[in-house]
């Protein structure tokens, strides 16, 4: 590494979080060898990803290619997961510098969990009212967060399913714990139902 690369504290960590979890006798061979997955199949083959079992890790390679084909991806990259699991992926718009985040997979030590972003809840009342049982309890709970019920924090969710209204502050979140391969098209129904894919007008 150059004297300017490891000068640059933001270019070293973006660097760095690919490969986090490694040894550092793994992360000197990967670089002498120049080795870097392919995708994510075989990154999910690494010694690090050993605590991921294998129903999970069929989850984690379906999701990824059913959510690339929303227009998202995690640029094949499994970074930390900080004070949420060991080990985390994100996954932001394809193509852009801001990459907003609509899913994220945490990895803990016996199992995953899978996390989804949502605003304007009510806009899509009519869709998870008759969405399988399992889709509308991730909107469910009261005000499920650490504050006071009149909590001040901005970005609280309020909405209705099947008139009952629920508050949630920004700290709650939408979160399916344990999700199943064979539930994978409920799951991208919902996403789909808040980030529907864009039709690329054609020049007349």
């Amino acid at each position: 590494m150059g004297k300017e690369f490891i000068d640059s504290k933001g270019d070293f960590q973006k660097w760095l979080l690919p490969h986090y979890g490694k040894t550092l006798e793994e992360l000197v061979n990967d670089i002498q060898n120049n080795y870097e997955a392919e995708n994510l199949t075989e990154l999910l083959t690494e010694r690090r990803f050993d605590i991921v079992s294998k129903d999970d890790k069929a989850f984690i390679i379906a999701f990824d290619k059913a959510i690339n084909e929303l227009g998202y991806d995690c640029e094949n990259t499994i970074g930390s997961g900080y004070s949420w699991s060991p080990l985390m992926i994100i996954y932001g718009k394809t193509g852009t510098k801001s990459r907003p985040c609509i899913a994220r997979i945490y990895i803990h030590n016996d199992s995953v969990s899978l996390r989804l972003f949502f605003t304007d809840i009510n806009k899509r009342r009519a869709y998870i009212e008759n969405a399988p049982e399992h889709i509308k309890t991730i909107f469910y709970g009261g005000h499920d967060c650490p504050c006071r019920p009149d909590c001040p924090h901005k970005g609280q969710k309020v909405y209705t399913i099947d008139d009952k209204n629920y508050q949630k502050c920004c700290h709650a979140d939408f979160r399916i714990a344990a999700p199943k391969t064979d539930k994978l098209s409920d799951y991208m129904g919902l996403l789909s139902a808040f980030y529907p894919v864009k039709k690329v007008k054609l020049a007349k």
